[in-house]
């Protein structure tokens, strides 16, 4: 999740990779970093999140739904 999403997982269960981006946790960082596929629901990609835009999630096709069109393919 993100920051603006933490409250949409429960922190206990044992398939959430908790944060990722610039305050994320190891493993959420890694799971971006060598997924193949991100789907993204009502996500941010900010600077925050993105870092260098060319380095984050390489290999991934990223599938982003939010509800505010002006968000989608945007990065800050």
């Amino acid at each position: 999740t993100t920051l603006m999403g933490i409250g949409c997982v429960d922190p206990m269960e044992k398939k959430n990779l908790y944060w990722f981006g610039m305050h994320g946790t190891y493993v959420g960082n890694r799971a971006v970093l060598e997924s193949d596929l991100l789907i993204a629901l009502g996500t941010r990609f900010d600077d925050r999140i993105t870092g260098v835009v060319s380095k984050f999630a390489p290999n991934a096709k990223i599938i982003h739904l939010d509800i505010d069109i002006s968000e989608q393919n945007k990065n800050v």
